[in-house]
């Protein structure tokens, strides 16, 4: 594989207008780092499975499954629904996992900012203070346990994700935007906006995936992969950490062993909005006294 270019890593407290201005506003992604998610006042190091199952063990979930071991793509997966318990029992708890199970909470016949189990749990947890600010659309959370790694293949969101690492480790490889045509997304694409956003000629059969396998691309078929390579990140996301990933970034996540992950989505303000952001931030930094 080609070199790849490196993300930028910050620690936790960071100044909120910095994050914004240097991140968010610039349609960055960063690693947020933690010691430990008890600094941002989490509670998540008691989500034994045990103390899963007791605060939220009978309620019904949405379990994605894959017909292909622990392939996750489009027409390799499907939704199954079980007791929390139930998937706590053949996944977390089983010392080998199962790797053709993951919890994702991404059924997108729901509508919901918050569903089980993580309704059960939100007393261990809060919206972390870079996302005070923002409109959240959804909080999601990510359970698997395999001896492979899980696979979520490459596409990109329509919201701004907060993604945190609560236990295990993740990999993720990511694009940026400006590369979604040499990415040869599954839709039409119609325009990549200044915020991030992609619009498609028509929003069915998931659009955002991207046709390209990274573990093997076809450079006959998708000959503009050559180029999207030159802009790839690869990082390992550990347990107390954070990625902001941006709208319209294109990731793909491996997980292995046991993980368990809660991502914030939020509203991706229009490019205007984000201009006077940046407007209003520098415009207070420059009155403050002693300048």
């Amino acid at each position: 594989m080609a070199e790849t270019r490196n993300i930028a890593r910050i620690d936790h407290p960071y100044p909120l207008a910095d994050f914004y201005l240097n991140y968010f506003i610039a349609r960055q992604p960063v690693i947020i780092r933690t010691r430990s998610l008890a600094d941002i006042d989490w509670r998540t190091d008691r989500w034994t499975n045990e103390y899963l199952n007791q605060k939220a063990g009978g309620q019904s979930v949405a379990v994605l499954t894959s017909h292909n071991r622990n392939d996750f793509g489009l027409e390799k997966a499907r939704y199954e629904t079980m007791l929390f318990q139930e998937f706590i029992a053949k996944a977390m708890a089983n010392p080998g996992g199962d790797e053709t199970m993951y919890l994702n909470l991404q059924d997108e016949a729901k509508d919901r900012m918050l569903e089980p189990p993580l309704l059960q749990l939100m007393g261990d947890f809060s919206i972390p203070v870079y996302y005070k600010d923002l409109i959240l659309r959804c909080m999601n959370l990510w359970m698997g346990n395999s001896s492979k790694e899980i696979v979520t293949p490459l596409h990109h969101d329509f919201n701004d994700n907060l993604y945190v690492v609560v236990e295990g480790r993740k990999h993720f490889t990511l694009f940026p935007p400006t590369e979604a045509a040499n990415l040869y997304t599954r839709g039409k694409l119609l325009e990549v906006e200044q915020n991030g956003n992609i619009r498609y000629a028509s929003m069915q059969d998931m659009p955002h995936l991207s046709q390209v396998d990274l573990e093997h691309p076809d450079l006959t078929r998708f000959p503009q992969y050559a180029d999207a390579q030159k802009t790839r990140m690869d990082f390992d996301l550990e347990k107390n950490e954070m990625l902001f990933l941006p709208n319209g970034w294109f990731h793909r996540v491996a997980s292995s062993g046991r993980h368990i992950a809660v991502s914030f989505m939020a509203v991706t303000p229009a490019a205007d909005r984000l201009q006077w952001m940046r407007s209003m931030i520098t415009g207070a930094a420059a009155n403050r006294p002693g300048r």
